[in-house]
């Protein structure tokens, strides 16, 4: 059974690390198995698909960025409190992983069913994580305290803004010619932009 498990996680090690190179398209199962040091046959053993691994490096990185957001998601803190940590702590966690946000980019353009089909399937997970925060944001609504808006809405601007940021890094450094420490001076200066632009939506000021 170890060695099963052993071999296992070499492949989705090899299969993680070809993904973040190269990409999903261009990660081919041969080119993984190769890596993985197994058999093209023995890697369909473990895994029937390219698109069964894929999912495996996602559970992976999203069960590290849900342990990270845990304890920031606690009930009956202030909004504005555990928004502000949730923006920072996804920010910190795309630049550590900066990669991550290319494949998922590179997902999206290819075979956006798979991704959507993940997604959908995360739908208790994210109902469990939310759905007290919810009721804490319309509250905040229903009160005056901030502006309108669905926490939907706030999920998908927080994880977008923070998604450009390291999509667009390769193409921004070609442009203006950032050198890298402007790059990561840069960098540095997202996190609160946005941690402002978010601010501003909910309270008409920036933070």
């Amino acid at each position: 059974m170890g060695a099963q498990r052993n071999t296992e996680q070499r492949i989705m090690a090899a299969a993680e690390k070809l993904f973040l190179e190269k990409g999903y398209i261009l990660s081919t199962t041969t080119l993984i198995a190769k890596e993985a040091g197994v058999t093209h046959a023995m890697l369909h053993y473990y895994f029937r698909t390219k698109e069964q691994i894929f999912i495996k490096v996602l559970n992976k990185n999203l069960e590290e960025l849900i342990s990270s957001l845990r304890p920031v998601m606690v009930y009956q803190r202030p909004v504005w409190e555990t928004l502000k940590e949730g923006i920072e702590m996804l920010f910190d966690f795309l630049n550590t992983h900066r990669q991550l946000a290319g494949l998922i980019y590179d997902v999206i353009s290819y075979n956006p069913q798979l991704l959507e089909a993940y997604i959908q399937g995360l739908g208790g997970l994210k109902n469990k994580m939310f759905e007290r925060h919810r009721e804490m944001l319309e509250d905040e609504i229903r009160s005056g305290r901030i502006n309108p808006i669905s926490m939907e809405q706030i999920v998908y601007d927080i994880v977008t803004m923070n998604m450009a940021v390291f999509m667009s890094m390769t193409a921004m450094k070609n442009m203006i010619g950032f050198s890298s420490e402007k790059r990561e001076e840069f960098i540095a200066r997202q996190k609160s932009e946005i941690v402002s632009k978010i601010h501003y939506r909910l309270y008409g000021k920036l933070y």
